[in-house]
């Protein structure tokens, strides 16, 4: 197996069923690995839970819940699980005998992370609606599941290489109804910070709208090219989330469609009631949009509209607070509020403040003090380097420290020397020095052309399409024995390579021969004319005794195109008493 790219895990057969290959990813939590199910014969993804937090019962059942979760729900819009189980015992041996590790067996899907293609900048409108309703899609079934995903993000949303968009990655994802204690409450704040809610960043029971607001959160970004909140560390941006708004899209995004920005705006709404109600009524307004209709919106003007405070008030979550930064807010609360408020307004705010500090205790452990997420940080990411060539991604990976390795593969649709894709894909994170193996198309394979002479036009025409090339030309030309419509010639010639795409131009009989003018001639420099391999004419002589010379007097067939095979009559002169010829033909 290719030291490459395998993992603690490759060359295992997990369940009795699933092989084991190579690294496809890699995560704070988990890795995931590239597998076959032996027993179906298709390739699968292998999500393996670290072997660092295999032991901790919190990452055991946050692991566990993802597995229910996914796989109450099918639809292509989401990521299928197949299987899940525990393997005894981890790879190195340093488990502790009878320790298990959990894996989740899902669907492996071909394409690109949203992550991956927002690097290249803002998206057009129209594809932002795409992914929007390819989303809303996946986040109607999970609802309607009773699944809240909690973390809706570009990591967690796939664009296939067909176009299509699907969610993953419900591995914080929690029924509605369950009501777990600790682990719901450290899961609620889980989400990456840029994305998180504000009721998640309150430490608040969250609902299906909490999965609404994120998708707004990526909408903004995908139209902004830029996140709506970003702070020095993850505690700002989450408190950020609960305080402020962000910078107005028609001044961050000009060309987007104010129909577009009301929408986007409600979704961002702070208070779950003023958001949309359900995914489907958020689909709803951007099918109105698609339509050239006003969007359908919960509430009557979805731009929100911020003075800032003029007073002395204790700022809470509200819009009036959105002004100041989240320190400087923060410290007003602690500050100013205590001395200004009753004790009923009192005991909000020091209820707030608790919230915010459990926020800060938990983000901080989630984002800077958790080992795994530490390490992935460090470690370079593979670039996306899909239709660079050779060199350049050879550079690229080069000057990041990684060691780039090509193979080559024929390709009908990439170009020689382009590079198809990379191994681990684009974003994964990788070690120093580690090899990253770059796919680059050796072009189409060539084969030699066959022989298509003395066969039927129509016939030729077939076998040049079936290869994947291209009849170009037909050109009718004379010949004294093809019938019409016979080929005589290609070009290329036999044998020539060719590649799909590549251009045949055919010669074909078009069964006439050119007579030529040989009055004038001798009987004797006439014949070759008439009766050579390229004419292959039936030629009479008749004696004419009233001239002198021998020299052809007439011909039968007038010069010019006749049909194969004819014969023609030459009247020559004989003189007084000439001796006649021998016959010809």
């Amino acid at each position: 197996m290719n030291q490459t790219t395998t993992g603690a895990w490759s060359g295992r057969l997990l369940g009795g069923r699933y092989e084991v290959r190579e690294i496809i990813g890699r995560g704070g939590m988990a890795d995931v690995y590239l597998g076959i199910d032996a027993r179906l014969g298709r390739q699968v993804a292998i999500k393996v839970l670290k072997s660092t937090l295999s032991s901790d019962p919190t990452f055991r059942n946050r692991f566990r819940l993802e597995a229910m979760a996914a796989s109450k729900m099918s639809h292509p819009s989401i990521v299928r699980v197949f299987d899940a189980g525990d393997e005894e015992n981890g790879p190195d041996g340093a488990s502790p005998p009878g320790s298990t590790t959990p894996y989740i067996v899902m669907e492996h899907v071909e394409g690109h992370l949203l992550s991956d293609l927002m690097k290249r900048g803002a998206l057009e409108e129209r594809h932002v609606l795409k992914v929007a309703d390819g989303v809303l899609t996946a986040l109607e079934v999970s609802h309607k599941a009773g699944i809240v995903h909690r973390d809706i993000k570009p990591a967690n949303i796939m664009i296939t290489d067909d176009g299509s968009v699907k969610v993953m990655d419900f591995g914080i994802a929690r029924a509605v109804s369950d009501a777990t204690g600790n682990l719901e409450q450290t899961a609620s704040i889980l989400g990456t910070a840029l994305y998180i809610s504000p009721e998640q960043a309150r430490g608040d029971e969250p609902d299906t709208r909490t999965d609404l607001y994120s998708l707004g959160v990526v909408m903004y970004e995908l139209l902004s090219g830029k996140p709506p909140f970003t702070a020095d560390s993850p505690v700002a941006i989450a408190y950020k989330h609960i305080s402020s708004i962000p910078a107005p899209l028609i001044e961050v995004a000009p060309g987007v469609s104010p129909e577009v920005i009301a929408v986007v705006e409600c979704a961002l709404k702070k208070e779950l009631d003023e958001r949309f109600a359900t995914a489907q009524a958020f689909r709803a307004a951007l099918e109105d949009i698609a339509q050239g209709h006003p969007p359908r919106l919960p509430i009557a003007g979805a731009r929100i509209r911020v003075e800032p405070a003029v007073t002395g008030s204790v700022p809470t979550a509200s819009v009036e607070s959105s002004y100041r930064k989240p320190i400087e807010g923060f410290e007003l609360l602690e500050a100013r509020g205590i001395k200004q408020e009753s004790v009923p307004t009192l005991a909000v705010a020091l209820g707030s403040l608790l919230a915010v500090l459990l926020v800060v205790g938990i983000v901080l452990w989630v984002f800077t003090l958790n080992p795994a997420t530490t390490a992935t940080n460090a470690a370079p990411q593979v670039p996306e380097l899909t239709s660079q060539t050779e060199a350049v991604a050879t550079q690229t990976l080069s000057t990041l420290g990684l060691n780039p390795q090509v193979e080559y593969e024929a390709s009908s649709t990439v170009p020689e020397g382009i590079v198809i894709r990379t191994i681990p894909t684009s974003g994964i994170r990788v070690g120093p020095g580690e090899p990253v193996r770059l796919i680059v198309s050796s072009g189409v394979k060539s084969f030699a052309l066959g022989d298509l002479r003395n066969i039927d036009i129509e016939q030729a025409r077939a076998e040049i399409e079936a290869q994947g090339l291209i009849v170009g030309e037909v050109i009718e030309t004379y010949s004294p024995s093809l019938r019409a419509g016979t080929v005589m010639a290609t070009t290329p010639e036999v044998d020539s390579p060719m590649r799909p795409g590549d251009t045949v131009t055919i010669t074909v009989s078009n069964g006439l021969v050119l007579v030529p003018n040989v009055v004038g001639l001798t009987v004797g420099e006439a014949n070759p004319f008439l009766t050579g391999p390229s004419m292959q004419l039936s030629v009479r002589l008749e004696l004419a005794t009233d001239c002198l010379g021998q020299t052809v007097k007439s011909q039968s067939l007038t010069p010019g195109e006749h049909p194969q095979r004819s014969e023609i009559t030459l009247v020559y002169c004989g003189g007084v008493s000439p001796e006649a010829p021998a016959p010809v033909g």
